[in-house]
């Protein structure tokens, strides 16, 4: 038997569908095991920390250099980016006395914030703050995404 408007056979989607996601599966859990100093970054920009440390903070040619990777590679040298840098940042956000994760890149140039990985409760409360504020970055991009799709047309892009 046959349906859709494809003729397939369900019983033949459904093995399909099933070996495609044992086919998946591993390459699934490397994405959620693994990170880069690439997605770690993104996730700080998506969290709200954009800017630069000024001319001679720290920049080897004199130029600027973004927070994001002032911070992530603190990170990476402090604890590591096994567990991603958003624990780390957060934790030290909550506990320390920082007001935003631009203050705190400040501090973080100047060498003044140590980062440390946190367990347990501390680690959860780190998690939220963290997740909250990347979500919020991505509704704003989802928002500006709707916004301009409403200005200039839906070209496909939702």
């Amino acid at each position: 038997m046959s349906t859709g408007k494809l003729g397939l056979d369900p019983r033949v989607v459904r093995a399909a569908r099933r070996l495609a996601a044992a086919a998946a599966e591993p390459v699934i859990e490397l994405a959620r095991t693994h990170t880069t100093v690439s997605v770690e970054r993104a996730t700080l920009r998506l969290a709200g920390l954009s800017g630069a440390a000024d001319a001679g903070q720290g920049a080897p040619d004199g130029g600027s250099r973004p927070w994001v990777n002032v911070v992530t590679d603190a990170v990476a040298e402090q604890v590591g980016l096994e567990n991603g840098a958003a624990l780390p940042v957060w934790h030290s956000l909550l506990t320390g006395d920082c007001r935003d994760l631009t203050e705190l890149a400040t501090r973080t140039e100047a060498g003044a914030v140590r980062f440390v990985l946190p367990a347990g409760p501390a680690a959860q409360r780190a998690r939220h703050a963290a997740r909250r504020a990347v979500a919020a970055g991505l509704s704003a991009v989802d928002r500006r995404r709707r916004e301009r799709a409403t200005r200039h047309g839906s070209r496909g892009f939702t």
